[in-house]
């Protein structure tokens, strides 16, 4: 029996897998190949930014039993869709979405900012919750971030006023400075979660680079309806943002929330968790509040630049007249500035002498030329310092009572989910990162990519910065994880610019590589530094057998630009071996063996899903797209 479809990658672990799938299996595909059905027009916005989510059996007000597909856009609409004809059964707008500027997006390839996260469905009430970033007027500077709560049926308030989030408070222990939720500061990409009864709400920031970054945790209590706790990531210093790529949080079986931060300051002592996998408790009640239950961190931004980056950073009391948008990377900017023979500062071109220039002009240059320039002019940081471990998320596996996190360096972080190891800033000083990494359950792994040049358990973490054989091997998003009939546990990644990587996880936490595809994401985009955001990915399985994994990667790089994708299903069990001795990962259906009507733009952070016998694609192009198996 197929499950609903309530939340990002499944279920709250976030594995990314549907193991209830009878139909498309790896030896229908096989056998029969996929073909496109429909496509459902998105009328109000083309850049589908959260994961479809599906329920069946849903009882619609027209006296129908209908399976319900339900997709969010960034024009703040919520649309629920017949599953099985495509047929639109309602539509629901939450208000005035933020009109595309560059003081939220550094290349303008969105139209409108609304929802942007995935939402989450209450299956049992009925009841879908979504974020929108909301603006009388349009502008930025009037837009705050409201919850909805609508009836699946039809598409209903169930409360008559939007619950706004402005001015949540929190109070951190040891009387350390009080924070207070300002909207106009704040980003919400990562997807809603529901855990008892409250709605966890993750934020990231605008700006990155600002004074006032923050990473923020809300849960709302969904029965009275208000906000009923609150956690910021850092307190006295600035920045952790909360974004994962557009993943949630994941959460154990015994309620403990596992978030990644990125860039920004560690000091536990004060409150500050940035570039840190954290474990959070959420105590619910009349003093509901979070916990850090315990947290480990593999380097300070600091680490990562050198002492002399990190003073003039720290000299400069200008911070915020520079800060650049959130979606600008900086190892983009620079590398594809240095490609372009761009006159770079002093600090970044020593930083990437030893980064050789391995493609030249290239066709996506006249569009992108303009932006590298614009943002390269603003840069005061390091190259390094945007190395974001919070750009992926967190997958719990239960099997081994672990928590996979890897961010944009591509290496995976094993931690033990009962003690992440409450890493200190003593442990992160020269001579101490060996016993650092020994809190984990096995030693960093390079994960999305593989250089014998780049050592992942480093003495310094300066050693890790590189472009891996020319280019980034970012990790955005989550792996797949699902318990095999073939191989045991697995875990599947695909990083920028690199292929897709499939492993085995041992009870001890121990993971084995097993095989690797041919294809690579952003072939086309030149180096350095590549394209971004890799691959985005699902897996679907009867049973742990005949499993099947889902992807879309792009051409190019689908944050500075539109870039088209490519659609592709792999058997996700057995292997080919290739010429070497390895073992490849095998094709059983690819969109460039077929016609024109499969092109679709890649809609960057998003993911498709499998849910009964059929693949919904979300894209850049306004539309979701409906493939199933050939008659």
């Amino acid at each position: 029996m197929a499950g609903s479809v309530t939340t990002r990658s499944y279920d709250l672990a976030r594995t990314g897998a549907n193991n209830t799938e009878t139909v498309l299996t790896a030896t229908a595909v096989r056998t029969k190949g996929i073909v496109k059905l429909f496509s459902i027009p998105i009328p109000d916005d083309p850049r589908l930014e959260a994961q479809p989510l599906a329920v069946g059996g849903v009882h619609t007000v027209d006296g129908k039993t209908r399976d319900l597909i339900f997709q969010a856009t960034m024009g703040n609409w919520v649309y629920a869709f017949d599953a099985v004809t495509g047929e639109k059964i309602w539509a629901t707008n939450l208000g005035r979405p933020i009109v595309g500027t560059p003081a939220i997006d550094g290349h303008m390839t969105n139209v409108d900012w609304g929802i942007l996260s995935t939402p989450v469905i209450d299956e049992a009430a009925g009841i879908l919750y979504a974020c929108a970033w909301i603006s009388d007027d349009g502008s930025v500077a009037r837009a705050q971030h409201f919850l909805a709560a609508l009836r699946i049926r039809d598409g209903s308030k169930v409360h008559d006023k939007l619950l706004n989030l402005e001015g949540a408070i929190y109070t951190p222990p040891g009387g350390l400075p009080v924070q207070k939720f300002v909207s106009i500061q704040r980003k919400q990409r990562s997807a809603l979660t529901l855990t008892q009864n409250h709605v966890l709400i993750p934020f990231g920031t605008v700006r990155e680079t600002s004074a006032a970054a923050r990473g923020w945790l809300i849960a709302v209590d969904v029965h009275a309806w208000h906000i009923a706790a609150a956690w910021c990531s850092t307190v006295t210093g600035s920045g952790g943002g909360l974004w994962q790529s557009g993943a949630g949080p994941a959460i154990a079986p015994d309620g403990s929330i596992y978030v990644i931060t990125g860039n920004g300051a560690f000091s536990p002592q004060q409150g500050d968790f940035g570039e840190s996998v954290v474990r959070l408790a959420l105590h619910t009640g009349p003093l509901a509040h979070f916990e850090v239950l315990s947290w480990w961190t593999p380097w300070t931004d600091a680490n990562r630049v050198g002492a002399a980056a990190a003073a003039l950073l720290d000299d400069d009391d200008d911070d915020d007249a520079h800060a650049l948008p959130s979606n600008v990377s900086l190892t983009a900017v620079i590398g594809h500035a240095k490609r372009m023979g761009m006159a770079l500062t002093p600090l970044h071109a020593r930083e990437l002498a030893h980064v050789a220039v391995t493609s030249g002009p290239d066709p996506m240059d006249a569009q992108i030329a303009p932006a590298v320039a614009h943002h390269l002019a603003a840069m005061k940081e390091s190259a390094w310092s945007d190395q974001d471990f919070g750009s992926g998320g967190p997958v719990y596996v239960g099997s081994a009572h672990a928590v996979l996190a890897a961010g944009k360096d591509g290496i995976l972080y094993t931690g033990n989910a009962t003690a992440l190891g409450d890493t200190q800033p003593g442990d992160l000083q020269a001579g101490h990162f060996a016993a650092n990494y020994a809190k984990l359950k096995m030693p960093p792994i390079l994960y999305t990519f593989f250089d014998p040049a780049v050592p992942p358990a480093p003495a310094s973490p300066m050693q890790l910065n590189l472009y891996p054989g020319g280019a980034t091997r970012h990790l955005h998003g989550t792996p797949l994880l699902f318990s095999s009939t073939t191989h045991g546990v697995m875990h599947i990644v695909g990083g920028e610019n690199s292929a897709l990587r499939a492993w085995s996880i041992a009870a001890d936490g121990t993971s084995t590589y097993l095989a690797g595809s041919n294809e690579i994401a952003s072939p086309q985009s030149p180096r350095p530094s590549g394209g971004m955001p890799g691959w985005s990915i699902t897996l679907a399985a009867n049973n742990g057998a005949d499993a099947i994994v889902v992807a879309m990667v792009p051409y190019k790089d689908s944050n500075m630009m539109l870039s088209p994708g490519r659609f592709l299903v792999y058997d996700a069990q057995n292997f080919a071996t290739n010429p070497d001795g390895s073992q490849r990962l095998q094709v059983i259906w690819d969109s460039e063996n077929w016609g024109p009507e499969h092109a679709f733009m890649h809609p960057k952070f998003n993911r498709p899903i499998v849910w009964k016998g059929r693949i919904y694609r979300p894209t850049y192009n306004g539309q979701l797209d409906v493939y199933g198996l050939t008659n």
